[in-house]
């Protein structure tokens, strides 16, 4: 997430399609051609394109087509800079392709993975329409602009027993009274493109997951990668996790970040999630800091107001206004690795329903829920909280947890990300 990368590699794009037909063919270009095709299309081809571009653009489009059509011989540069304005996928010559072994890469990465993932849709399961208004927005939003597009995770090397997972963790939790059977079933709500369920489902031994979504397309692409880095404890399940409960399943773990502030009445869904979990057995949720989250509260409320709607066209326009922003609250957007592509400016800034916390809020509905609060997730907000509170207990206060957030207001910027357990 850096603007002067991005303004660099922009340069150096359209410097590329200037010199298209002058460039030697050398390792070097295309070495850095196909890298940074794979960068254009990861960030969903976010950068500037100014009109002089779009048009050498579309003659090169012509002159591919013109070669396919006769046979003739195509220049893989020419293929790979026009990979760096737009997915193969979307050039109609594309399935006429024989892909060299210069553009295969990327010939894979634009265009086969997209027809595996149409493909995956067909093997996925509903539990229910979706009927919620709020719900449907949210499924429209992810399944124009999955969420992230990814590609790597740090898997975990080696399977572990849930209760030696949780030793690790700083909870209010006695880890020799976790009364697991062998075989523990977990859901995560809300998975999307599947970087979360993925990395859990490395890291559990004998667990079967369960990965709900309202977006198909989010589903499909997190299926590809499972398969991809050969993940098989995994079940993936269209639906709302308002309807959770026809799944007739009971869970020993419940994972659900960055979600239910998504939703109409966070507090129903997450009374949905609590009514599928087993006694005694928990839950990790991930909420929206209302402290952490005013300055990006205020753009998006001047979003609403000038009623600006998620085009590329709009949020392009609205990053270079950011970045050209010299205020000091804008350097966190900018800072933000959701600002480098447009399903993370469409999140972070445009999303279709937000709704935001304190801890005060989520101590009510804990109580309210019959949920005990177990502590903090994130290592290094714990480290910063130990060095003011040196008391054990006061971990696991969370008036204290109030207190210190007031005084360090931007602490939880990646969310509120708390375990609890059904009492």
């Amino acid at each position: 997430p850096s603007f002067n990368f991005e303004k660099k590699f922009t340069i150096l794009r359209k410097e590329i399609l200037n010199q298209i037909y002058n460039l030697k063919f050398n390792e070097n270009y295309l070495k850095f051609i196909i890298s940074l095709s794979s960068q254009c299309f990861l960030n969903e081809y976010i950068y500037t394109e100014t009109k002089d571009e779009t048009e050498k653009i579309n003659k090169i489009d012509d002159n591919i087509k013109n070669k396919i059509e006769n046979n003739d011989e195509i220049n893989d540069l020419e293929i790979l800079i026009l990979s760096c304005y737009a997915p193969l996928h979307t050039y109609d010559w594309c399935k006429k392709l024989s892909p060299s072994k210069n553009v295969l890469e990327n010939y894979k990465i634009q265009y086969i993975n997209l027809k595996e993932e149409k493909k995956q849709i067909l093997s996925i399961g509903s539990i229910s329409q979706i009927n919620n208004k709020t719900s449907i927005k949210v499924k429209n939003q992810y399944e124009q602009n999955p969420y992230p597009r990814w590609t790597n995770l740090g898997l975990s090397i080696e399977r572990k027993d849930i209760e030696n997972v949780f030793k690790s963790k700083y909870l209010n939790l006695d880890v020799n009274k976790l009364n697991f059977a062998s075989e523990i079933n977990v859901l995560i709500a809300g998975c999307g493109t599947g970087q979360h369920a993925i990395t859990t489902a490395s890291l559990y031994k004998n667990a079967e997951i369960y990965a709900l979504d309202l977006s198909f397309n989010s589903l499909s692409y997190a299926k590809r990668k499972a398969n991809e880095l050969g993940i098989k404890n995994m079940k993936f399940i269209q639906g709302d996790l308002l309807e959770v409960k026809k799944l007739e399943k009971k869970f020993d773990l419940i994972e659900s970040v960055g979600v239910l502030h998504h939703m109409d009445d966070p507090y129903t869904g997450w009374k949905s999630l609590t009514d599928c979990l087993n006694d005694n057995s928990l839950m990790w949720i991930g909420l929206y800091s209302k402290n952490a989250r005013q300055h990006i509260s205020k753009i998006r409320k001047n979003i609403y107001d000038l009623k600006i709607r998620p085009t590329k066209k709009n949020m392009s326009n609205l990053r270079n206004e950011i970045f050209e922003n010299n205020n000091p609250e804008m350097n966190t957007i900018k800072n933000s690795p959701d600002f480098y592509s447009y399903s993370g400016v469409r999140d972070l800034l445009f999303h279709t329903h937000e709704q935001t916390f304190t801890i005060l809020k989520i101590r009510k509905y804990l109580k309210k829920l019959g949920l005990m609060f177990l502590g903090f997730e994130d290592r290094y907000v714990i480290n910063k909280f130990k060095a003011k509170y040196y008391k054990s207990k006061e971990m696991y206060d969370l008036d204290k947890w109030d207190e210190f957030e007031k005084n360090n207001p931007k602490i939880f910027s990646g969310m509120y990300q708390f375990w609890c357990k059904k009492i």
